[in-house]
């Protein structure tokens, strides 16, 4: 019932799959929005082996997709969902009989190389490059590790996997839930922020990540490959710029000056945000995406046009809240 698994399942059904998803909670009534999916309760993190075991009888694929994306620090039950998780999934798959299964990265488990020419234009990033095992991003440590992990466990298993590696997912949501990627757009619909930073970030549309989930999935020739999802850099100040021409006249007070990169520096010493932020200042990252869009059979979704459907749904959704008494705001330099 997640951003990215709502997703998925909804590609699978799509294209003919039966689907069965587990959750731990409520389903947040995605049976409702996608008819024909069956809901399992089990508890990936407290459960047992024997749980998910039955929860994949019958079944001949797996995605696993249960790693969060946290706005913070990686917590010690997210770090064990992503560690301990992952590995007692892919034993009970094999148990089970799962013949092929595709894990969730992200392009976190690749990126972060100490060589400043690494993820230019000139040089992207490739699914042969692996991010430092020691980071300051806890989340970038959970999804290497986990990753690296997951390859050697399913070699002993005999799994044929693939992993998909995304980088800022966005686009349209099919639940009405917050999950963190919603953060940027809500924020700046809101006018949550008195000014905008230009932060660097490379974004993907959500509907080419399920896709490449489920197309991975029925592809046996993607085993053992590792497909980058990473549409293209932008700018939040670009964001905020978009984002206000479309939805500015309806009343969200969108702000779009921009703050001065002395300012970010300055506030970086007390948030802690802003300073894990601070280095993609105006940051161009590259990937290697040419095997995803062959599996694909077409480019990826331009970077601004899923930032736009983010936004377009979580006000659909009533996820944005728009401030008693709220009123457009100029134009600001």
């Amino acid at each position: 019932a997640g951003f990215i698994g709502s997703h998925v399942a909804r590609v699978a059904l799509l294209s003919g799959l039966s689907v069965r998803g587990t959750v731990r909670g409520s389903s947040y009534g995605i049976e409702n929005v996608l008819p024909g999916v069956e809901i399992v309760q089990v508890d990936l993190l407290h459960g047992t082996e024997a749980e998910l075991e039955k929860a994949m009888l019958g079944c001949t694929y797996l995605a696993h997709v249960a790693s969060p994306f946290p706005g913070g620090d990686v917590t010690d039950d997210e770090m064990k969902v992503a560690l301990d998780g992952t590995a007692k999934v892919l034993r009970a798959a094999a148990t089970a009989g799962v013949k092929r299964v595709v894990l969730t990265s992200s392009v976190a488990a690749i990126d972060g190389s100490d060589d400043k020419n690494k993820g230019t234009a000139a040089r992207p990033y490739t699914s042969e490059d692996w991010a430092p095992d020691v980071r300051s991003s806890s989340y970038a440590v959970s999804k290497t590790v986990a990753e690296r992990r997951a390859w050697k466990l399913a070699e002993e298993l005999s799994l044929q996997m693939t992993t998909i590696h995304p980088s800022f997912v966005n686009g349209p949501l099919l639940l009405p839930r917050s999950p963190t990627s919603v953060a940027m757009a809500k924020r700046i619909l809101e006018g949550a922020m008195p000014a905008v930073p230009a932060i660097g970030m490379n974004v993907c549309g959500v509907h080419d990540v399920a896709e490449a989930h489920v197309k991975a999935l029925l592809d046996t020739s993607t085993a053992g490959e590792r497909l980058i999802v990473a549409s293209g850099t932008i700018l939040m100040t670009d964001v905020a710029v978009a984002i206000k021409a479309v939805h500015g006249a309806d009343g969200w007070p969108i702000k779009t000056k921009p703050i001065p990169w002395v300012g970010m520096w300055l506030y970086s010493f007390v948030d802690k945000q802003a300073a894990n932020v601070l280095p993609m200042w105006k940051k161009e990252l590259y990937f290697e995406v040419s095997s995803t869009e062959r599996l694909l059979g077409r480019p990826l979704q331009p970077p601004m046009e899923a930032v736009l459907e983010m936004a377009a749904s979580i006000i659909k959704l009533g996820i944005a809240s728009k401030p008693a008494g709220a009123k457009p705001i100029k134009d600001e330099a």
